[in-house]
């Protein structure tokens, strides 16, 4: 998996863009700058931005070279984020640390999602947000991008059981436009997800 990933970040171009994901752009707007985690961070356009907007960014990625694209965006927007090259299965961060953890079309096979959702929940401050774009089960069959496995996608019903602790703000499964660099082109369906500890 690292070694796709590499090899699909090495490209000079920005596979997923350099502007933010508009959903997550939208919510963090509304929102105070605080601190924020962005797991699976690719090449760094969503923690980017979040660092332009006074966010204390913390972001990681299992790519080597996708932190050498994120912190060169950083660099060029002259802003600073804080990432690490890390398994999601094994990344610590202290309890109770973040404002906002941020996934961004971070798919996972279901029993690590489950227990790194469960980790999640453990690093979010009280009255932090999960906020969650990704692909639902009806992408598969559509080329703008995501997984090819089931098991990987989304559903508003298993999301609600996955964050069955938290109280949900928002879940909606909807079909829209992506326009995010050369991998995320076209009609997708996603879900869109934001939920409070």
């Amino acid at each position: 998996m690292k070694a796709m990933w590499n090899e699909r970040y090495q490209q000079d171009n920005y596979q997923y863009g350099i502007n933010p994901n508009d959903f997550m752009a939208e919510q963090l707007r509304q929102m105070p700058a605080g601190r924020i985690l962005f797991p699976g961070a690719g090449e760094g356009r969503d923690a980017v931005f979040a660092a332009k907007k006074g966010w204390e960014v913390h972001a990681f990625d299992l790519s080597e070279q996708g932190k050498v694209k994120a912190e060169r965006l950083a660099s060029a927007e002259k802003t600073r984020i804080h990432f690490k090259v890390a398994d999601a299965t094994l990344v610590k961060f202290p309890l109770e640390s973040f404002d906002v953890i941020a996934l961004t079309y971070f798919h996972l096979p279901l029993e690590i999602r489950l227990a790194f959702y469960k980790q999640c929940i453990s690093w979010l401050k009280p009255g932090g947000l999960i906020l969650l774009e990704g692909f639902n089960q009806r992408q598969l069959g559509l080329s703008s991008g995501g997984p090819k496995n089931s098991e990987w996608l989304f559903s508003s019903a298993t999301i609600a059981t996955e964050f069955i602790s938290l109280k949900i703000l928002l879940n909606e499964e909807k079909q829209r436009t992506l326009d995010e660099g050369p991998l995320h082109q076209g009609l997708a369906e996603v879900i869109q997800f934001k939920a409070q500890k």
